[in-house]
């Protein structure tokens, strides 16, 4: 849990992520609740929070009004957001950075805006990668 919270996810969502990537079936809000010993909802706001951000997605069950819940198979979801801001910081900062004065300054600004157009490369390779590798196992 502790892990996570470098990524902004607070404890509870963080249990019922682990809980779910843990499961061989989908689980209910009321499943989680009970096995993580915390509040019906706390568990529906960690799994909306959870949804939101890519890391599960529901399911629905062939009869039933109720909602479960599973762990995505393609792990990059969740970062393909960060992905697209990497790319409006390398624009901004390519665009913004020829105007400063300082020659300096725009070797900075450059180096910057590369590292993050490298940044951006590297992830959206990545997650293609496991977007494929989801794709095989569903």
């Amino acid at each position: 849990m502790t892990l996570l919270a470098g990524w902004n996810m607070p404890a509870n969502a963080a249990q019922v992520y682990g809980f779910l990537l843990l499961q061989s079936e989908p689980a209910s809000l009321d499943e989680m609740a009970k096995e993580l010993e915390i509040s019906k909802s706390n568990a529906c706001k960690a799994a909306k929070l959870l949804e939101t951000a890519g890391h599960i997605r529901r399911v629905g069950e062939r009869g039933s009004k109720r909602v479960l819940y599973v762990a995505r198979e393609d792990f990059g979801t969740p970062f393909l957001l960060r992905t697209a801001s990497l790319g409006a910081l390398n624009r901004l900062m390519e665009t913004r950075g020829a105007k400063l004065a300082d020659p300096e300054a725009v070797r900075r600004i450059e180096e910057l805006a590369s590292f993050y157009g490298t940044m951006q490369s590297a992830m959206e390779q990545i997650i293609t990668a496991d977007t494929e590798r989801a794709d095989k196992t569903i």
